[in-house]
């Protein structure tokens, strides 16, 4: 699956807007820090990355000795 760049733009737009509408809301009261955020990928989501990043690899090597 493929995410572009307009919608990672609007996930932080979103994130950032709610973080500011949290500090707004504890300025009269205890002022909280925000949680850490996690992100977890899936086992199947590391090996794809994992053979993206391979792929790559072998394509840049495979180049640079067409190159030579």
């Amino acid at each position: 699956m493929t995410i572009s760049d307009y919608q990672i733009g609007s996930v932080i737009q979103t994130y950032m807007k709610n973080m500011k509408i949290r500090v707004k809301e504890n300025e009269g009261g205890l002022i909280q820090k925000p949680k850490n955020d996690e992100v977890s990928i899936s086992r199947e989501g590391m090996r794809k990355i994992l053979y993206d990043r391979i792929g790559e690899q072998v394509i840049e090597r495979s180049k640079k000795y067409e190159q030579q």
